[in-house]
């Protein structure tokens, strides 16, 4: 059985506050804009909400062009069952220098065990920069 995504937001920052326990969430997107190809993208985050965890298992963020010719595997995380399966698990991490070898659609493909159970797409397109001149 595959756990369910509740959310999947792709922003600027995220981070877990020590205190209250929160996630916190910062400049979700959609888009990526650059004056060229290939590039690099500084900084985002991938947050994920997901339920229905009924073993331990590992999510695996890949992320690629949605025409398959190029792919990048992220770091995996083991997710603990919770005792109630139906509670809600938050993850997420930051990514630094996101690799865009041409403007298109992207997506992030979240996998459980090994299977795709969901995706986000995100699109990267090119924009002139008017230097004033």
């Amino acid at each position: 059985m595959k756990p369910i995504v509740l959310a999947m937001l792709v922003a600027d920052h995220y981070y877990r506050d020590s205190s209250s326990g929160k996630s916190i969430i910062t400049g979700t997107f959609n888009s990526i804009n650059s004056s060229s190809f290939p590039t690099k993208h500084g900084s985002c985050a991938v947050y994920l909400s997901i339920t229905d965890i009924a073993i331990t298992g590992e999510v695996q963020l890949l992320f690629r062009r949605a025409d398959g010719s190029f792919s990048m595997d992220l770091p995996t995380w083991t997710v603990e069952c919770p005792e109630n399966r139906h509670s809600v698990v938050e993850i997420g991490g930051n990514i630094s220098g996101l690799p865009l070898p041409e403007e298109g659609e992207y997506e992030f493909v979240v996998r459980w065990n090994g299977m795709d159970i969901c995706s986000r797409r995100l699109y990267a397109r090119h924009i002139e920069i008017n230097r004033g001149e």
